[in-house]
């Protein structure tokens, strides 16, 4: 099966990295993908798997230029591709208008993903419009189910974003030269047990409500300190400096440290004795939550986000409500005294990648029978 594999372009950060990564496993499952982007930094990357690569200007605007129409739609004619799987809202425009001018005895299946809170309008129909819609969480495919109600009428499946079983793989165990290291920088550490948050750093954010938890917990457990992980957004300091106020007006100097952004997040979940995943009800992807899981470590998560829909079906003792931080206080301390087992199943990028080929499968079968009525 030729699968073509459409994004919006290839560079660093969460996006490209998820892109990068579904686009790998999708090679070693032995699906022959191609993409087509914009290109960027990791195509590089793609090409040492024997990724085939095809730049086009997709990130650019006007995105309805007829030109670069055009173009895509003769690319996917000479591929003679099974299916085509975009992502990004503005660069299934494009997609669409090509593919909708393809004939249709003859044109790919097309799969659109939709991976964000969008209000979907007349300039979504390519996002929305193809014969599959695939949502990255249980949340977004409600949210268009109530923005759309009958008017989507092609199926909708549910894939949510997975992570790296080769990166957050438990069984290997953590470097004894990086715990060194990281009790010689926070010496305060030794012998504590750590409440974790990671996520974006804002005054009016959920770190808030994890700084008032905390300070209710530390009063029940002496041995209990805080690890706050993540930037303000902008880089801008002053919003630290608020939230590093409000924790000593918390009482919680000296037993909550904001580390910044880090790149041993593995390390940190697989030592820290409880993760909490805050996210605003937006969050798309879930994978801070995933990511503690797969290294053993709990997890707290909002049950109106996308770490409350992977814990429901995970971890659901760490599933709370939004805001009370008595709950987040109540559950963390409970399950610190439990050391329940903790597991992740169904969110690595093996099951994601297979889950996602038979999706495939299934359309280009349904397409072929349609041919063939």
């Amino acid at each position: 099966m030729r699968i073509v594999q459409i994004w919006p372009e290839l560079e660093p950060g969460d996006r490209g990295k998820a892109a990068l990564d579904f686009i790998q496993e999708l090679a070693r499952q032995d699906a022959k993908p191609i993409v087509i982007s914009a290109g960027g930094a990791l195509v590089a990357r793609l090409e040492l798997h024997d990724v085939q690569h095809i730049p086009l200007p997709l990130n650019k605007k006007p995105f309805w230029a007829m030109a670069l129409v055009r173009r895509l739609r003769s690319v996917l004619q000479n591929l003679n591709a099974d299916v085509v799987h975009v992502h990004g809202r503005l660069t299934a425009q494009v997609v669409w208008r090509a593919w909708d001018g393809m004939d249709v005895n003859t044109r790919p299946s097309l799969v659109t993903h939709v991976d964000g809170y969008y209000s979907p309008s007349r300039r979504d129909v390519g996002l929305v419009s193809g014969p599959c819609v695939i949502a990255s969480s249980d949340g977004i495919a409600s949210h268009l189910k109530a923005h759309l109600g009958e008017k989507l009428v092609n199926p909708t499946h549910i894939v949510h974003w997975g992570i790296s079983s080769r990166e957050f793989d438990r069984s290997k165990p953590v470097s004894g030269q990086w715990h060194l290291r990281f009790l010689n920088s926070y010496p305060q550490l030794e012998g504590k047990n750590w409440w974790l948050y990671s996520g974006p750093l804002s005054e009016k954010g959920e770190l808030k409500v994890f700084l008032h938890a905390l300070a209710r917990a530390v009063t029940s457990r002496e041995d209990l300190l805080g690890l706050v992980v993540g930037a303000s957004k902008g880089g801008d300091l002053h919003h630290i400096r608020k939230l590093e106020q409000l924790a000593q007006e918390l009482g919680l100097e000296g037993k909550v440290l904001f580390l910044g952004e880090r790149k041993d997040l593995r390390e940190l979940y697989a030592s820290s004795q409880l993760t909490f995943s805050l996210a605003n009800p937006g969050e798309p992807s879930g994978q801070s939550a995933m990511q503690a899981l797969a290294m053993g470590c709990s997890v707290v998560a909002y049950k109106d986000t996308c770490a409350g829909e992977v814990l429901e079906g995970c971890f659901p003792k760490g599933v709370v409500e939004r805001g009370d931080s008595q709950a987040l206080c109540d559950v963390g301390l409970a399950l610190m005294e439990r050391r329940d087992k903790v597991e992740l199943n169904g969110f690595f990028h093996e099951e994601i990648v297979k889950k996602t080929i038979n999706i495939y499968q299934d359309l280009v079968g349904s397409s072929s029978q349609a041919e063939a009525d």
